[in-house]
């Protein structure tokens, strides 16, 4: 794709991803925002592919869309929220000052325009398996060992949290089934 395609194509991704990440925050039950961001791995993936990127679009799919949901979907499921847990919806200060600056955002973007330009071809080896393991495990070793760190504390705290309602449940139902 060239020209004209890329840039349709690019603004179709583009808006299909920013409506289903605001609708991830707004979605009011947790397991609609987790199949929303399902459909945002896979649009981040598409951009991949846009940009030539083959190896990154499919290790976005296998392990964003794959592992990570499954691991999102196991502590969304453990937590067990019930419909009078999560509160009715509510307009917030918060959620106004929000809108107002994604308009404003959105309104600068477009005023500054978008101006279709030819790429310059990719480097050799761009996107590829070399390329990607090398700066993976020297530039970002670091950042990458942090994300497993932030992923287990993330499944503690969601076992701990589902232990202590579940032990509340279990006391109260203790409790009436002695008398």
């Amino acid at each position: 794709m060239t020209g004209l395609g890329i840039n349709l194509a690019f603004w179709i991704v583009a808006l299909v991803g920013v409506v289903c990440s605001v609708a991830v925050i707004t979605a009011k039950h947790p397991l609609k925002s987790a199949i929303l961001l399902v459909i945002v791995f896979f649009d981040t993936a598409a951009a991949f592919l846009l940009l030539d990127a083959r190896l990154i679009a499919v290790l976005q799919v296998l392990v964003y869309a794959g592992a990570i949901m499954v691991f999102i979907l196991f502590v969304v499921m453990l937590i067990d929220l019930q419909p009078h847990d999560l509160g009715a919806p509510a307009i917030t200060p918060n959620k106004i000052v929000g809108v107002l600056v994604a308009v404003v955002l959105a309104v600068a973007g477009g005023l500054a325009g978008y101006n279709a330009y030819d790429s310059k071809p990719l480097p050799e080896g761009f996107g590829g398996v070399a390329q990607i393991s090398e700066s993976l495990y020297t530039s970002y070793a670091f950042a990458f060992e942090a994300l497993s760190l932030l992923l287990l504390i993330a499944v503690v705290g969601a076992v701990i949290y589902a232990n202590k309602r579940t032990g509340v449940a279990d006391a109260k139902r203790d409790r009436g089934g002695a008398r």
